[in-house]
C-alpha cells in the first residue's frame, strides 16, 4: 500500500487561524511600544540638540543663554541649529523633522555664583513634526510626540519630572 504521511487541509487551516488570533492580538501593542520608543529617542535628541546650541553659542560667542529670551532665543537658535525652515519668529523646522516653539516664558533668567535662579526661556518640541499624534506627553505610561524643554543660561532640560523619567528612565 501507498500511504502518504502529512498535515490534512484542516489542520493547516487550523494551525493558521490559531496563529493568525495570536497575531490579532500582540501586534498592536508592539506598535504602540515602538512609536513610544521612537518618541523618546527623539526628545533625548532634541534635549541634546539643544544643550549643544546653548554651548555652542556660548563657546564662539561668549554669551549664554540670559541674553536670549522671546524672540532673541529663536534667533540664536535659528544661528546654531540645522534649520530647514521658519514659521514667524517662533516656529523652526530642523533638517531633522523636528518643530520646534520658542515659548516667550521666563523666570529670572539670571546666574549668580554658578546657582540658577530661573530659565531662559521655554521651547516645545515635536520630534516627528506635522505627523501625528501631535499630542503633549504627561506622564511615562503613554509618551507621546510633543514634549516642553527649559532652557537655562547653560543647559536645556526637560520641563517636569515626568518628563525627565521619560527620558532618563527605560
Amino acid at each position: 500500500m501507498n500511504k502518504k504521511s502529512g498535515f490534512t487541509l484542516a489542520e493547516v487551516l487550523v494551525t493558521l487561524m490559531i496563529i493568525g488570533v495570536i497575531a490579532a492580538m500582540t501586534i498592536p501593542s508592539l506598535m504602540q511600544n515602538t512609536a513610544q520608543q521612537e518618541y523618546k529617542a527623539g526628545f533625548k535628541k532634541a534635549v541634546s540638540m539643544l544643550n549643544q546650541a546653548v554651548t555652542l553659542n556660548y563657546a564662539l560667542d561668549g554669551e549664554d543663554a540670559t541674553n536670549f529670551q522671546g524672540s532673541n532665543m529663536f534667533h540664536m537658535l535659528t544661528k546654531r541649529l540645522n534649520v530647514m525652515s521658519t514659521v514667524g519668529s517662533n516656529i523652526i523646522y530642523t533638517a531633522d523633522g523636528m518643530k520646534i516653539t520658542v515659548k516667550g516664558d521666563t523666570k529670572n533668567c539670571v546666574t549668580d555664583n554658578n546657582a540658577i535662579d530661573g530659565y531662559c526661556s521655554v521651547v516645545e518640541v515635536d520630534v516627528n513634526g506635522p505627523k501625528g499624534p501631535n499630542k503633549a506627553t504627561a506622564g511615562t505610561q503613554a509618551v507621546y510626540d510633543i514634549f516642553t524643554i527649559r532652557i537655562y543660561p547653560q543647559r536645556a532640560v526637560p520641563e517636569n519630572q515626568a518628563q525627565s523619567d521619560v527620558l532618563y528612565n527605560k
